[in-house]
């Protein structure tokens, strides 16, 4: 292997070491918007569910929906908060 060959596997190296750790870093962001969305549609879907249990459409889909959306953002912001707080100690 020349110097060349070792040069240009260095810098590949370095190149996918550093879109690796892209991927880390933001991952967990990513994966917040996930369940933000899974949780006020599991709401949703579990309020339509009722609302055909109890025949009171569209009072609990709605009712699930709000829940849904208030909890997944409670959650979205407090993860938020506390990887932020991460993020500076490790600063």
């Amino acid at each position: 292997m020349g110097l060349g060959e070792r040069t240009m596997n260095k810098h590949n190296a370095d190149k996918q070491s550093g879109i690796g750790h892209a991927y880390r870093s933001v991952g967990a962001y990513l994966a917040l918007g996930i369940q933000l969305v899974a949780t006020i549609l599991l709401c949703v879907f579990a309020g339509h569910w009722a609302d055909g249990k109890f025949d009171s459409a569209p009072v609990l889909t709605l009712i699930g929906g709000l829940l849904g959306i208030a909890a997944g953002f409670y959650h979205f912001f407090r993860a938020v908060l506390k990887m932020d707080g991460k993020s500076k100690e490790d600063a």
